[in-house]
C-alpha cells in the first residue's frame, strides 16, 4: 500500500509480519519507541539508525520506517524500507588532511579532484503523498471506530426512547455525545430524530425534535467542510456561517429565507470554535423565528465582524423585542457554549426589535 519492503502489525505482544522485516522482538521495541515520536499522527523516517541506534543491527531490513499508531485500538502499523546504499560525490576528500606546505602549488587537477563516499543506514525517502496517505488511513480507522461507537449508542437510544418523555430528557445527553464522539455520523442521528418527529402527534415533541435537528446541522456542516479541505485545523468562519444559514433557510421555509440577510467578514478560526459559534448562531436564529414576530416571518440580520483579535457575531430582528425571562434548554446550552469560547453575550434594543451580540476571542485564550 505504501511501497514498503516489509509490513508489521503490532497489537500488545502480538506481532504479524509480511515481507522483509526485523526480528519480532525488534519490531516490538521499535513499535514502543515509535509511538513516543509523533503522538497519534504517523511518523516516518528514511534514516532510522541515526534516530534510533538499536536499529543499526537490522538496518539492512529497516533503515526506513513509517509508523501508524491506531490509538483507538491500541495497535500499531509499521511499513519498513530496506537499506539503500548511497554514493555521495564530494569535490574533495573531507577526511583528508589539508596540506600546509607554503610552497605547495594549487593546480586544477588537485583542487577539483573528486572523492566518492558510500553512505549507509538510509532507505528510499517517503514521499509527501505517501505520508499524506498514511494520515488519511489513520483518519479512516478512527472514523470506523467512531461509527462502531455510534451504532452502539443508537442501539441504546432505540431501546430507551420509546417513551416520548424519555426522548426529551435524553436530548441533553444526545447533544453531549454528538459534540464529543459522533462527528462524521451526525447525519445518522439527524435522520433518526426526523423519523421520531414524523411519528409523533405531540406538537411540543415535534418542536423539541426540530430544534435538536437544527443544532445537529451546525456541527454536521463543519464535518462536511473538513472532509472537503486538506486544512482540517481551521475553517473560514464566514463561509461556514453562510452555509449553515443556507441550511437553516431551507429548514425554516421560503418566507423566512427571503427575509434573512448576511454581512460576514472572512475570519479564520479553529474548527472547534467554529462549531460552537455555529451552535450559538443556530440558537439565536431559532429564538428570533419563534418569538420576534409571533410566529410570522420577519427580517433577521446576521453580521460577523473582526476587531483586532476578537470577533463579533450579531443577530438582529425588528420584532417585539425582549419578552419574558424564561430559560430553557437552548438558553442553558448557549450560556455554556459562550463560556467555553471565553466570550460574552449581550442583548440590546434594536429599535424596534432585539439585537444580540456575541463577542469572543478569535483564538482560544486558555
Amino acid at each position: 500500500m505504501l511501497d514498503g519492503d516489509g509490513f508489521a502489525f503490532v497489537d500488545g505482544a502480538v506481532v504479524a509480519m509480511h515481507g522483509l522485516c526485523p526480528a519480532e522482538e525488534d519490531v516490538l521495541d521499535l513499535a514502543e519507541w515509535a509511538v513516543t515520536q509523533n503522538g497519534i499522527e504517523p511518523f516516518a523516517t528514511h534514516e532510522l539508525p541515526s534516530l534510533y541506534p538499536r536499529a543499526e543491527t537490522y538496518r539492512a531490513a529497516a533503515s526506513g520506517v513509517l509508523a501508524l499508531p491506531l490509538i483507538d485500538e491500541g495497535a500499531m502499523l509499521l511499513w519498513f524500507r530496506a537499506e539503500q546504499i548511497e554514493e555521495v560525490e564530494w569535490a574533495g576528500n573531507p577526511h583528508k588532511a589539508v596540506s600546509v606546505d607554503p610552497n605547495a602549488v594549487l593546480t586544477p587537477r588537485t583542487s577539483f579532484e573528486s572523492w566518492t563516499q558510500a553512505v549507509s543506514g538510509r532507505s528510499r525517502r517517503w514521499t509527501r503523498e505517501e505520508i499524506e496517505a498514511a494520515h488519511r488511513l489513520r483518519r479512516a480507522f478512527h472514523d470506523a471506530h467512531v461509527n462502531q461507537r455510534l451504532r452502539l449508542l443508537n442501539g441504546d437510544l432505540q431501546r430507551t426512547l420509546a417513551d416520548k418523555d424519555i426522548l426529551i430528557a435524553q436530548k441533553d445527553v444526545l447533544m453531549k455525545e454528538v459534540n464529543h464522539r459522533v462527528q462524521n455520523s451526525l447525519q445518522l442521528v439527524a435522520a433518526f430524530l426526523s423519523l421520531q418527529a414524523k411519528s409523533s402527534d405531540d406538537a411540543k415533541v415535534k418542536e423539541h425534535l426540530a430544534e435538536a435537528q437544527a443544532r445537529l446541522a451546525a456541527v454536521a456542516l463543519v464535518h462536511r467542510r473538513l472532509y472537503r479541505d486538506d486544512q482540517v485545523e481551521s475553517v473560514d468562519l464566514s463561509r461556514y456561517l453562510e452555509e449553515l444559514t443556507d441550511d437553516m433557510k431551507t429548514s425554516l421555509g421560503e418566507d423566512w429565507a427571503a427575509r434573512m440577510s448576511l454581512d460576514l467578514a472572512p475570519i479564520l478560526v479553529a474548527t472547534d470554535r467554529a462549531v460552537n459559534i455555529g451552535l450559538v448562531l443556530t440558537e439565536l436564529v431559532i429564538n428570533a423565528s419563534k418569538y420576534a414576530y409571533e410566529g410570522r416571518a420577519g427580517p433577521i440580520e446576521i453580521v460577523l465582524e473582526q476587531h483586532r483579535n476578537r470577533l463579533r457575531l450579531i443577530v438582529a430582528d425588528q420584532g417585539v423585542g425582549k419578552s419574558g425571562t424564561r430559560e430553557g434548554f437552548g438558553s442553558r446550552m448557549m450560556k455554556a457554549v459562550v463560556a467555553g469560547l471565553s466570550g460574552t453575550i449581550e442583548q440590546d434594543d434594536n429599535m424596534p426589535g432585539l439585537r444580540v451580540i456575541l463577542t469572543a476571542p478569535i483564538e482560544d485564550m486558555r
